[in-house]
């Protein structure tokens, strides 16, 4: 009898067993997220829009300096019934009861990482720890060498079409959810 197996291949070829370190507060440095980089869609991520969004009084600025920026366990969910108005007001609101996560900090790398396809990307590099309701969810889940565990940014973009390629100008940035698959491969 044949027997064929499937299994998860995302560390196949590389020198990592998937244990995460923590630092001596609980956090986790992982990769958020990528600018200079393609989405799973193919649609691009621009840096230099985005950029100063890193600095000075951004609101993801203000939340991180306040000890405020959280993620909640997946993005919001567009409600039937739902206006536009609402749902822009939902996906711009951090709700406590979903919080899986704090972010204590966040940062460009702009030399560690790159794509799938071997391209530099500019990786959003962050601080992690599992906080607030589903804090336990997440941290049983980085303890779990089998799981890739993945955040996608929370995000209110300028869509253009250049070149045959969607570039997603960042004008907002709310935060990184964890979600099942990223968006971006290396989050």
């Amino acid at each position: 009898m044949q027997t064929i197996t499937y299994g998860c291949t995302a560390l196949v070829g590389t020198n990592k067993v998937g244990e995460l370190s923590r630092d001596k507060n609980g956090y986790y440095e992982m990769v958020l997220g990528a600018l200079q980089a393609f989405n799973s869609a193919g649609q691009f991520y621009p840096l230099e829009d985005a950029k100063q969004l890193f600095e000075g009084n951004s609101t993801l600025m203000r939340r991180i300096r306040n000890g405020a920026l959280r993620g909640e366990v997946g993005h919001p969910r567009f409600q039937e019934g739902m206006s536009e108005k609402a749902w822009f007001a939902r996906v711009n609101d951090l709700y406590e009861p979903n919080f899986c996560c704090h972010h204590m900090e966040v940062g460009l790398s702009y030399d560690t990482v790159r794509d799938p396809q071997g391209r530099p990307v500019v990786a959003v590099m962050g601080k992690v720890k599992p906080s607030g309701a589903n804090e336990r969810f997440l941290e049983r889940q980085l303890d779990n060498p089998k799981e890739n565990v993945c955040f996608s940014i929370r995000s209110f973009t300028n869509d253009r079409m250049e070149g045959g390629i969607v570039r997603k100008y960042l004008k907002h940035i709310v935060t990184w959810d964890y979600v099942n698959e990223p968006g971006i491969a290396v989050a």
